[in-house]
Formats: C-alpha cells, sequence, structure tokens
C-alpha cells in the first residue's frame, strides 16, 4: 500500500509540469484573444450600437445553460453534425477549450456572432472563390477576434494575424501610411492564397492550420521526429502553443454554430448590416477629414471601413489604392473627388507631411501661430513584458519602423533594460512671419518669411556675412537684393489689384448640384458662397433646382 501511494506522488510529480506548461499553452491562446476583443470594444460599431442599445458588452449576460454540464458524448454527436473540411475530434482538451469559450467568455461570442454577420459573407466570397473550404472563416475568431487592427507580441497583424515576411509575399504592403494586413478584402485573399499553398503541401487541413500557426518549418520537424503524418500523432512535437491551436479552432467552430444550446445570442449589432458597402479606387490624394467635411460622413465610420490607412490619408496620386465607403455614397465620392481633394488644401498638404518625414504644417485657428509636426526622437527603455510589437503600438509607429532605427537589437525577444530609439511626429506651436507695414526697401531686405522650420538659422547666418563684407561681392548682392525688392514690391501691387473685390456672379442651381459642386465649379471656397448668400451648414444642404446663387 506505501509503495502504490510513492508510486502516484511519483506519478503527479511527473505529470505536474506537463499540465502547468499546458495551463500556461492555453493561457497563451487565452490572453491573445482577449487582447484583441478588448480593443475591438474600442471600435466605431461597438460604440455605436452600445449607445444605441444602452447596454454594455461586458460582464456575464447570458444563461446558464453551461458547457461543463454537457456530456461528452452530447458534444461528439454536435460535433459530428458539423460539415468541416477539419476533421473535428473530439478530446479533454477540445472540451476545455469549448467550457472557456461557453462559461467563461459567453459574452464575448454573443458580440462575436453579431459582428460575424457582416464580416462572414466577406470570407466565404473570397475562400470560395479560391477553392478553400469555407469553414476556416473561424480561423479569424481564434486569430483576431474579428479586430482588423490587432497586432500579437510577434507582430502579426490584422484579422488574419499576419507577419510582415509573409504578407509581403503575399502581395500585402506595410509602411507608414498603409498596412494591407489590416483591410478585409486584401488580407482574407491573401490568408486564401496562403492556405491554399499549405494544402498543397500536406493535403491535411488540420496540419495546414498548424502551419498557418507556427509555419511549415516546425511542422515539418515534427513530422520527421515523430515519423508521422497526422496532427495528433505529431502534438507533442509542435511547438507548445500550436498543440492548442487545432482545438481551439475546433471550439471555436463549436461555439460560433451551437451558441443558442447555451442561451448565448447575438448581440444586436445592427450597424455593420445597415452599412452595405463598396469599393472604390483613389486617384488623387485625400484625407478623411476631407470626405467628412464635404460628404458629411463620420471620421470613425470612414476609419472603421478602412482600417489599412494608418494616417487618415490615401496617397492616391502615388499608386493604387482603394477606399471603402457605405453603398449609397459610392456615385457621390466619385462625382465629388476633385472637389474633396480641393477642400483645405491649406490645411491637408500630403507635401508638407512627406518633406522628408521631419515636417508636416497644419494651419492654427491662432492667426499669429501654426502648428507644425517635428520629428523626435526618443530612448524607450525595455520593460518586463515589452515585445516590439507592444512598443510600436505604444508610440503608434510600425514594428518594421521600430526594427529599421533598431538595427543593432538583431534579437526577436527584448531583453529588459535594453534602450530602444523610437521617432515620433510631435506637434509643436511656430509663430506665423508676418509682414511688415511699411514698404522700406532696407527693412524687407532683413525681414524675410522664414520658410521652414530648420532653416531659420541658416537665413539669418547669411544675412549677416552679406552686411559684413565690404568688397565688389557684397555691393552686387545689394543690388541684386534690391532688385529682388522692387520685384516683389511689384508683385504685391499686382496682387493687390487681383484682388480688389469683383462684381458677382450669378449661379442658377441645376439639379443635383450641391454648394461643393458649385464652389469647385468657379474655383471659390464654399465658405465664400455660403458667406455671400447668407446660408449656413443646414440651408447650404437645401438648396433646390432654380435657385439663385450669387458668386463673389
Amino acid at each position: 500500500m506505501i509503495r502504490y501511494k510513492i508510486t502516484l506522488i511519483l506519478l503527479i510529480a511527473a505529470l505536474l509540469p506537463q499540465v502547468v506548461s499546458a495551463q500556461k499553452d492555453d493561457d497563451e491562446i487565452y490572453s491573445n484573444f482577449e487582447r484583441n476583443y478588448n480593443e475591438l470594444l474600442g471600435s466605431y460599431y461597438i460604440k455605436s450600437n452600445e449607445k444605441l442599445n444602452n447596454q454594455t458588452y461586458e460582464g456575464t449576460t447570458y444563461g446558464n445553460h453551461k458547457a461543463s454540464e454537457v456530456s461528452d458524448e452530447e458534444y461528439q454527436r454536435r460535433l459530428k453534425a458539423i460539415p468541416s473540411c477539419v476533421p473535428l475530434v473530439y478530446n479533454s482538451v477540445v472540451r476545455n477549450h469549448i467550457i472557456y469559450y461557453i462559461d467563461r467568455i459567453g459574452d464575448r461570442v454573443g458580440v462575436m456572432l453579431g459582428i460575424s454577420k457582416y464580416y462572414f459573407p466577406i470570407f466565404e466570397n473570397i475562400l470560395d472563390a479560391y477553392g478553400v473550404p469555407s469553414d476556416l472563416k473561424y480561423l479569424v475568431v481564434i486569430e483576431s477576434a474579428f479586430n482588423p487592427k490587432a497586432i500579437s507580441r510577434a507582430g502579426a497583424s490584422g484579422l488574419w494575424q499576419f507577419m510582415y515576411a509573409t504578407g509581403k509575399t503575399y502581395g500585402l504592403r506595410e509602411n507608414s501610411i498603409v498596412d494591407d494586413r489590416r483591410d478585409p478584402i486584401k488580407s482574407t485573399i491573401a490568408a486564401a492564397r496562403y492556405l491554399k499553398d499549405l494544402y498543397s503541401i500536406y493535403q491535411d487541413w488540420s496540419l495546414v492550420l498548424a502551419a498557418y500557426n507556427c509555419g511549415p518549418g516546425n511542422v515539418n520537424k515534427a513530422i520527421k521526429r515523430s515519423g508521422k503524418n497526422n496532427f495528433w500523432e505529431i502534438y507533442s512535437y509542435l511547438p507548445k502553443e500550436t498543440r492548442n491551436y487545432v482545438p481551439a479552432f475546433i471550439a471555436a467552430t463549436y461555439a460560433m454554430n451551437y451558441a443558442d444550446k447555451h442561451n448565448i445570442y447575438p448581440a444586436g449589432l445592427t450597424k455593420p448590416l445597415d452599412l452595405i458597402n463598396d469599393t472604390v479606387n483613389v486617384s488623387k490624394d485625400i484625407y478623411f477629414g476631407q470626405i467628412e467635411k464635404v460628404m458629411g460622413l463620420p471620421i470613425d465610420e470612414i476609419r472603421e471601413m478602412n482600417p489599412q490607412y494608418k494616417m487618415d490619408y490615401i496617397p492616391g496620386s502615388l499608386g493604387t489604392y482603394s477606399l471603402r465607403l457605405p453603398f449609397k455614397d459610392i456615385d457621390t465620392f466619385i462625382e465629388l473627388e476633385d472637389s474633396i481633394s480641393n477642400t483645405d488644401k491649406e490645411k491637408y498638404n500630403p507635401t508638407n507631411l512627406f518633406n522628408g518625414g521631419n515636417l508636416v504644417s497644419v494651419p492654427s485657428s491662432d492667426s499669429t501661430s501654426e502648428t507644425v509636426y517635428v520629428t523626435k526622437t526618443f530612448t524607450h527603455k525595455v520593460q518586463g513584458r515589452d515585445s516590439w510589437s507592444s512598443i510600436a503600438k505604444r508610440y503608434g509607429v510600425s514594428v518594421s519602423d521600430l526594427r529599421g532605427w533598431n538595427k543593432k537589437v538583431k534579437t526577436n525577444k527584448l531583453r529588459k533594460g535594453t534602450l530602444l530609439t523610437v521617432k515620433q511626429h510631435v506637434a509643436v506651436e511656430k509663430k506665423k512671419y508676418i509682414p511688415p507695414q511699411n514698404t522700406n526697401e532696407q527693412e524687407s531686405m532683413v525681414q524675410e518669411p522664414i520658410t521652414a522650420a530648420d532653416n531659420g538659422n541658416n537665413q539669418q547666418t547669411k544675412t549677416e556675412i552679406t552686411e559684413a563684407t565690404p568688397n565688389k561681392t557684397a555691393d552686387n548682392n545689394i543690388k541684386t537684393q534690391t532688385k529682388n525688392t522692387k520685384t516683389a514690391t511689384q508683385s504685391t501691387n499686382n496682387a493687390k489689384n487681383k484682388n480688389k473685390k469683383q462684381p458677382a456672379k450669378t449661379h442658377t442651381v441645376k439639379s443635383g448640384e450641391t454648394i461643393a459642386k458649385i464652389a469647385a465649379k468657379y474655383k471659390v471656397s464654399e465658405a465664400q458662397i455660403m458667406k455671400a448668400n447668407g446660408l449656413n451648414q443646414n440651408t447650404a444642404k437645401k438648396i433646390q433646382p432654380g435657385q439663385k446663387i450669387k458668386i463673389q
């Protein structure tokens, strides 16, 4: 009897590290899900519907049909009834994952069911077009929790969690302006192609899922070491997190199909369904703020439909870029694209934005100053749980940029105390140049406008050298400056004559015309037309065909 007890204790002691390790593996899967889900709660759709329904999506709001009370036989029967390309094997590991989705985060499953009505049709159409089983759409549940802006600790991004290198292989751009890994359409196309390529290697969808998670190299090693070619037979040879990846997929498939059996129902996320949308190619440089001003679409809504754009900016003139908008607004955008790109052009200036990456000028409401964005360099000291992706996210930069600034740090896992260089655009106030009141030539020569934030000292130095050089060159410089001053004075006079008040024109409003269209036609601002006709934001929207509009 004593020998039996000692043997039992030794057996438990031997198995305990494996149990703890398995729990850590589960925690990694769960923590990824929780982090991505919590970020999803900040999205425009969730917030809009939370206000609409006067409810919150946190906490337990479902019934007491616990997953832990369902028998093994019932689970086997239900899983067998789900048509799936992946063998929905049932065992204790799968059961634990099902209990997690149903008993621990059932409220979150309800939100995912609600938002899946928006995403699943997109996924199903694309997967089917590429000959990939549509039930692989459930991968998104465990990969990103339907959060297109999800970023893993390893630097994977988007709904399908592509690493930079894999995304680039499948045509996904990632730079300081755009990250196609966040684009629901492009990333799903890339995922379909990648999954299809993996299946051509393994001819087994369970192994495809494992390779999708840890890479073909690790799966090939596990197959070679085990001498087997089945997920459950190579299970113990796979990386720790990947062992729970397929079980988590099976549990997510169960939860999305049998939630109602546990009294879990889709959250009332009606907004995505109302926003049936479509894609239009953009040929101009356009900011989301310009679209908001001309078309009246909330900027948060535009961001939600276009999560791939990091800076609320579409560089349409630089290449092939697309914009997703509500279907009802597509024609309006096409018609007004030129007007949109010309709206507040001095405020939204891509030339300044990309002037060496150092300066972005935005007009301030204060007439004596303006806000400029300069690139400043910071030093970040790595803390205990920091990773490349978490630091990049904290400072609002991409992982690739962060790595580029710190090329000496070669490792993927950051060591505590390591100092990293981080660059950010920081807003600073700069005094505007105010032209002198008198036109004295000597004053005009000295008080020249500052054209850039970083060349003021150089400009001053040049002036001092010119004044202190008593030779022919100095005389020539003075003559040249005098000539330039006279030219500037003539230009000023011409500008004054040009700006004299011209007689107003009268425009008869035609069917379908808006203030924005009329402003674009006569090359004036909307504000000018509204002021000349005593219109405000509301009355400007109600102009009728036949109405006479003054154009100053």
